[in-house]
């Protein structure tokens, strides 16, 4: 007893001394080319390479650490916008430390003092995803987005603007790292109103992990705007033009001490012009019957855009963001169609068409955020708040006419869509250690989208036009999506680092029809696990391994039951009854840098459970229908092989293979169809000297294969010079589309039980562009921090109204 009564006032008389010797440690910092402090730094007390305690210097630049043991130690300070420095050998005694003041160099100087001599390459290959540095890509100048995504390794973007991830539509787009309502609503018609000058980099993840939302079964593209981090004010002006687009757009950012504001916006408007032969020939009972129907289409669309953001550091450790990005648009397409359809070579049916399908749209979206830093490094809590709404009108007029060109009957619709989008989302960071980190989160999205739908008509070409209510409805639909998050991420530097999670996702949905279709509801969870390998190796070799499980819910232009009857022999329509995509997914990647040439290769399997697919009837008449089903099995594997390197000082090229076996089956239509496919991608640019480059551009799509046939594959190649003006405040670039070729033409095959069908298509898309841009103000080092964003990446987009 008496040596227990000794041991516990040795221990208290220890811990009582422990206790009276921590000490504190401040310091000062400060910006090495201007006597003012550095706010908002990190730093962090070392001791043998691992963080002991963090803190943020106040708006003073200083910095306290209160609880120091005796000891030696180092202290690093860090900030984005300046040069990392650490102050080593820091020996705590008995007394407490001022370290005096620690100057931080900042990475960028006024713009007049700045030589650059090396830029990032196009593309970079990171631990978890590919990067593409558009912004350093002059070919691009004057597009769109698609133009931009038509570059990336592994993505094809069909002349509509469709887009596929080695081979799957089923991916998920994100505007910086967060989605858009018109995104949601047409990834196609989304693409072509982000014009290309304003993209910063786009970001391709193959295997997101459990923090990402698990829609995106081929995985997840994310588009970077530009943004200014530097303090005053700076903008750019950008009136592009072409022979098929527009792209007028500006920007500005006004920053000070702890105030940032910035706005960009812009107009575009475009036209197109193409041709299509469509040939079916189908069974009715024992007749074969043919039809010929070609169509000459004309269109134009205009859009308008604007976004407004201001974020406010409050302090040191708090910190408020708000947002406002609007949009407007139209569509509008022309169609002269001539149709005739005949029997063992009699015609039966012979009419012309004219008609004028427009598709328009406004919305908005609204966000609010907040984070909360701690005095730890990289420790951060953030509270995530987005509203969004849309309204989209789709309209069409018909006449039909006979041989005398006389109207004998006419036909009219509309479709009202209100989409309606509220986020409210939760996530905690903590790292363990210096190579360890825990993540948490939370996240529940409401959806409701309503849809009202009319058609009516009027014979002998009169204006006496009546409803026909069988054929009109409206469609209520509310969805509930509320999830949970895990994620451990551990990275040494010399053995394998991991990044493990699960997520949970439970879907509410409730639908109604108001005329006599039963209305229904349905509820379902899902546990989404992933888990990623990769090391770094010697001579900057990289490898990584990888499976994730994704879902992928039908959005709006899958749901939507209005048939678009606008050409009465095909029929396009959605599927209130979808069930959403299940899909694994497995990857393995190796990469390797030697001297100017970067290498990359990736491995993929691929298999998507309850697939969407677009299925073609026929009815005895010979009118075709387009509606999505649940009813097959895709599957692909294949490799992606991509690499870049200077052949000179002055000229890089880049180049990629991407090659699949794609399998696609249903046992419920008793359908399988298979092939390769494959794509191609070169870049070249050359700099000339003296402010001039030029650069070409051209890539390849093959063949690929659907459920019922198959898309015919195509090229696209362009040129472009571009010259420094004003100090390199100001370009002056022209371009050519397909210098050699008018027209891009391919062939689209369809079969189906009684019918077999042939699509000749021709696109107009030789074309030139002047792509000019001036850029203003004057920009200062700044200390801006990173800034979080929503992201809801769980459903499945629509690829256009083709």
């Amino acid at each position: 007893m008496k040596i227990l009564l000794l041991t516990l006032i040795a221990l208290a008389a220890s811990i009582s001394l422990s206790i009276a010797q921590q000490i504190k440690i401040s310091g000062l910092l400060m910006d090495s080319t201007a006597t003012k402090p550095v706010e908002f730094a990190t730093v962090a007390l070392l001791k043998d390479g691992k963080i002991i305690e963090g803190a943020t210097s106040d708006s003073k630049g200083r910095f306290v650490f209160t609880k120091v043991h005796p000891g030696q130690y180092a202290i690093q300070a860090s900030l984005m916008g300046y040069v990392s420095k650490t102050l080593e050998k820091v020996t705590a005694a008995g007394e407490d430390i001022e370290v005096g003041i620690i100057k931080l160099a900042p990475t960028v100087q006024n713009l007049k003092e700045v030589t650059v001599t090396e830029q990032k390459a196009l593309f970079e290959e990171k631990s978890d995803r590919m990067v593409y540095n558009a912004e350093k890509d002059i070919s691009i100048k004057g597009g769109d987005a698609t133009d931009v995504l038509k570059k990336i390794p592994s993505v094809a973007v069909d002349i509509e603007g469709n887009v596929q991830l080695r081979g799957s539509s089923n991916i998920k787009v994100l505007i910086n790292n967060k989605p858009s309502s018109i995104v949601a609503r047409s990834v196609s018609d989304a693409l072509k109103q982000i014009p290309a000058d304003i993209i910063k980099q786009v970001e391709v993840i193959t295997s997101p992990s459990a923090k990402y939302d698990a829609e995106g079964t081929a995985g997840i593209i994310n588009i970077i705007t530009k943004k200014n981090t530097m303090q005053g004010t700076s903008g750019s002006i950008s009136p592009n033009f072409g022979q098929w687009n527009n792209w007028p757009n500006a920007t500005i950012s006004h920053r000070m001490k702890d105030l940032t504001i910035s706005a960009n916006g812009g107009f575009s408007n475009w036209k197109n012009k193409r041709y299509m032969q469509l040939l079916r020939s189908f069974t009715n009972a024992d007749s074969v019957s043919d039809q010929n129907q070609t169509q000459w289409i004309t269109g134009n669309g205009k859009n308008f855009y604007g976004t407004v953001n201001v974020d406010w550091d409050v302090d040191s450790l708090n910190r408020i963001g708000a947002g406002l990005n609007y949009y407007n648009g139209a569509n509008t397409n022309g169609f002269d169609i001539l149709f005739e359809e005949s029997s063992r070579g009699v015609v039966n049916q012979f009419f012309k068409r004219d008609m004028s399908r427009t598709y328009d749209w406004a919305g908005a979206t609204v966000n609010l955020d907040y984070t909360r830093l701690f005095k730890k490094p990289k420790k951060e809590l953030t509270l995530l708040m987005m509203y969004s709404f849309e309204g989209e009108d789709s309209d069409y007029w018909s006449n039909l006419l006979n041989r005398g060109n006389d109207v004998y009957y006419r036909e009219k619709s509309y479709n009202i869509s209100n989409n309606k989008e509220g986020t409210i989302q939760l996530d905690f960071t903590n790292p363990l250690d210096s190579i360890s980190t825990f993540e948490m989160g939370s996240k529940t999205i409401f959806r409701k989208i309503l849809s009202d739908y009319r058609i009516s008509s009027a014979v002998e070409g009169s204006d006496d036009f009546q409803d026909l209510p069988q054929l009109a409805n409206i469609f209520d639909y509310a969805q509930q999506v509320t999830s949970a998050y895990v994620v451990y991420t551990r990275t040494p530097k010399k053995r394998w680092g991991i990044n493990l999670g699960a997520r949970y996702e439970h879907t509410f949905i409730q639908a109604n029809f108001l005329n006599g279709t039963a209305s229904f509801s349905n509820n379902y969870g899902n546990l989404i696990p992933s888990i990623s390998l990769s090391r770094s190796l010697k001579k900057d070799q990289q490898i990584r391994l990888s499976y994730s499980q994704r879902i992928q819910r039908p959005q709006f232009f899958y749901l939507n039951p209005y048939v678009n009857q606008a050409d009465s022999k095909n029929l396009y329509g959605g599927n209130p009854y979808l069930k959403p995509e299940l899909t694994h997914s497995v990857e393995a990647n190796y990469s390797v840098s030697i001297k100017q040439t970067s290498f990359n290769a990736s491995f993929f399997l691929r298999q998507t459970n309850n697939a969407i697919e677009s299925i073609n009837t026929v009815d005895s008449s010979g009118v075709l229908k387009q509606i999505f089903q649940n009813v097959a099995q895709n599957s692909a594997y294949g490799v992606n092989l991509s690499a870049n390197t200077k052949i000179t000082k002055q000229w890089s090229v880049n180049g990629s293979l991407n090659v699949f076996y794609n399998v696609l089956e249903s046992a419920e239509l008793k359908t399988r169809n298979e092939d390769w496919m494959y794509r191609v991608n070169l870049n070249s640019t050359i700099d000339f000297g003296k402010g001039f480059k030029g650069q070409l551009f051209g890539f390849y799509n093959s063949a690929r294969v659907n459920l019922q046939g198959k898309y015919g594959g195509f090229g696209f190649y362009n040129m472009v010079i571009q010259k420094e003006v004003l100090k390199k405040k100001g370009s002056i670039g022209f371009g050519y589309d397909n210098p050699f070729n008018r027209r891009i033409k391919w062939r689209n095959d369809f079969v189906g039980p009684n019918f077999v069908q042939t699509q000749d298509i021709a696109m107009y898309r030789r074309g030139w562009r002047i792509n000019l841009k001036y850029e203003f103000g004057q920009m200062n080092g700044g200390n801006q921090r990173q800034k979080k964003r929503i992201s809801n990446d769980d459903k499945k987009g629509g690829e256009g109204n083709n």
